[in-house]
């Protein structure tokens, strides 16, 4: 099928095939016609399928050229977004003339958007807040507004804009046509949609495969005090010649970027903490090839929509699945080629092995480039570099001409210098070092396919059972191997402590372990496994170490208060049952006498509080 087809006017025809689109997508095919005649739309599709062409093309039409005021309303959740929507209706609108667009969005100043809104703008693409602004100040005036459209539902619900969504909507005529798209279908979407819409027309689109397979996916196992390190390797060798960089949280953002510009290279940042003229300002920059890397916060890289990026690395790994999948969808756009690389520690193996689950592939995990082959790089790309110089420059400079040495040597010079100049200094990291953990190779035997995928590099398991219930090793090794389902090997070094174990299992079958014996049944007890997170900072071993000594009782008050927690008497509510366990007579305290000192399980306590013993303390 093509435009043409879907009943679309010249004029937009038009525009589409400057755009050079040739065919429409399954949202826009579907969406469209149905949205031409009036219907209100719900188009449930991935980010990248087209969504704004379904919605602004029929929003595009439905407006009347001769008023001058606004018609359509579009939300988005982010700022970038609302400018990215607003960008494709004015080449969509190339050539319908006296209709133009705007967005409105806060941490701008005022001035431009009212000045838009004064001239006669039909379609506004704006985020609540400052479209409530506007409305109630009087200046955005909703009386001929016939069209509402709503883009990444989703998205503004899970950043809180329900509220505002409902006042917007509260202003706005009764009578209008209304447009949802979302990538998910929530029961809070649903309720959005059965309170805003009547009858709407619902259209799914599956999306087949989450990547595209022209993207190159792999993994780098880094601490994260070698990340910037790592990064800088990846730039260096010649990997990120224009790259994404993603991280979770803003200060993570900003120690990236101080980083890396230490070093030298060309890069900036992009978070909601910066003035929005600043945020378009480096956005600009980048899109015109000034920055090399551009580090970013999910949200605030929400519709930047760049063609020509390379690389996309996940410098933390997100805990959405979806987000990842947003990540890596900036690089291998139109068919073109691209990577996306992620650092994970050693505790994100769960996460990683459900990314990959979700997506449907496994990604390929590679080994940290070492300081050699960083440096072998720098040397061919300055050799490729003055190779191509020399075919342009053929005369020898004035100054070397009455130099008496052999040329070799003055090139040897040269050369060395230049890289000298050109490569910045390379930090020792963890990674670079033996793994002290691998286990010696047996003579003759062929060396091992890959290299963490074995149980070295295993993720731990948690459960809480230990040498209290009698469990084994071969207890733990045969509800792994039966109960879970794991494959022969998959399961490594198993330690029993008093009241839990450690089993650690390769990282391909810990999400399956995990999800089977949640809760299980080993030696005739309940237990639970989970993945270990580890003992807190500063938290007690996992036997008792203190024996404080009470020197009224001449016993060990630390003791005593660990055995009443073993047996559950640890709280004042079974103070009596702990006194009936140590074949003591409960003491009741009279009204008027003293309140007694915290401490339990101390035979001072009566010695000092008891009315047989008054006078005699």
């Amino acid at each position: 099928m093509s435009f043409s087809e879907l009943g679309i006017c010249p004029e937009i025809l038009e525009a589409i095939e400057v755009l050079g689109f040739e065919t429409p997508s399954l949202i826009q095919e579907k969406a469209i016609p149905p949205a031409l005649d009036g219907s209100d739309i719900v188009g449930l599709s991935h980010t990248g399928s087209g969504k704004t062409l379904a919605f602004s093309i029929p929003a595009l039409e439905c407006i009347d050229p001769a008023i001058r005021g606004v018609q359509v309303l579009c939300l988005a959740p982010t700022r970038e977004l609302a400018v990215q929507i607003c960008r494709e209706v004015e080449k969509l609108a190339l050539f319908l003339d006296g209709i133009s667009a705007v967005p409105i969005y806060g941490g701008a100043s005022f001035g431009p958007q009212l000045a838009a809104l004064k001239r006669g703008v039909q379609f506004v693409v704006g985020t609540p807040g400052r479209v409530i602004d506007l409305m109630e100040q009087g200046e955005l005036n909703t009386d001929n507004i016939s069209m509402l459209i709503l883009d990444e539902a989703d998205e503004m619900l899970d950043m809180g804009f329900q509220e505002d969504i409902d006042r917007v909507v509260s202003m706005l005529p009764t009578e209008r046509q209304t447009l949802f798209f979302s990538a998910t279908m929530s029961p809070a979407i649903r309720s959005l949609i059965n309170r805003l819409s009547q009858d709407p027309l619902e259209i799914a689109i599956e999306r087949p495969v989450l990547t595209v397979p022209t993207c190159e996916q792999s993994v780098y196992e880094v601490v994260f005090s070698s990340r910037i390190e790592v990064l800088s390797r990846l730039i260096e060798m010649g990997r990120m010649k224009r790259g994404l960089v993603f991280a979770n949280t803003k200060r993570v953002v900003d120690d990236v970027v101080d980083g890396l510009l230490a070093r030298g290279y060309s890069v900036d940042r992009l978070h909601g903490d910066m003035p929005q003229t600043l945020r378009e300002r480096v956005m600009d920059s980048f899109r015109k090839g000034n920055l090399n890397v551009l580090v970013a916060t999910d949200i605030a890289a929400r519709g930047l929509d760049i063609d020509d990026v390379d690389i996309v690395v996940n410098f933390e790994l997100p805990r959405d699945p979806e987000d990842y999948v947003h990540r890596i969808g900036r690089t291998a756009r139109a068919g073109r080629k691209g990577k996306a690389v992620t650092f994970i520690g050693r505790r994100d193996f769960s996460l990683l092995a459900r990314i990959e689950r979700f997506i449907g592939t496994r990604m390929q995990r590679e080994k940290v480039m070492t300081g050699e082959q960083v440096t072998q790089a720098r040397k061919e790309a300055l050799v490729d570099e003055i190779l191509e110089m020399a075919a342009s420059a053929h005369e020898l400079p004035e100054e070397l001409r009455d130099i008496e040495m052999p040329a070799e040597h003055l090139m040897t010079a040269m050369f060395n210098l230049l890289l000298a100049r050109n490569g910045g200094e390379l930090q020792d990291i963890p990674e670079d070092r033996p793994n002290r953990h691998a286990r010696p190779q047996e003579p003759g035997a062929d060396a091992p396919a890959k290299d963490w995928n074995t149980l070295e590099d295993s993720v731990t398991l948690f459960m809480n059972g230990g040498k209290l219930l009698g469990i084994k090793p071969k207890d733990i090794a045969g509800l792994f191997y039966n109960e879970g389902e794991a494959p022969k090997g998959s399961v490594g070094d198993i330690k029993i402590f008093l009241k839990h174990s450690l089993i650690e299992v390769t990282p391909e079958i810990a999400p399956q372990i995990v999800e089977k014996l949640s809760t299980c049944m080993i030696c005739g007890y309940e237990v639970n496994v989970r993945e270990d997170k580890g003992r807190p900072e500063g938290g007690a071993p996992d036997r008792p170490s203190f024996r404080v000594r009470d020197r009224r009782t001449d016993s060990y008050a630390g003791r005593d208060k660990f055995r009443d927690r073993e047996r559950g008497f640890g709280s004042n509510r079974y103070r009596g049952e702990r006194d009936d366990f140590r074949n003591r007579k409960p003491f009741h305290r009279r009204a008027d006498s003293p309140a007694p000192r915290d401490n339990k399980g101390s035979d001072g306590f009566y010695k000092r509080f008891s009315k047989s013993y008054k006078g005699k303390s």
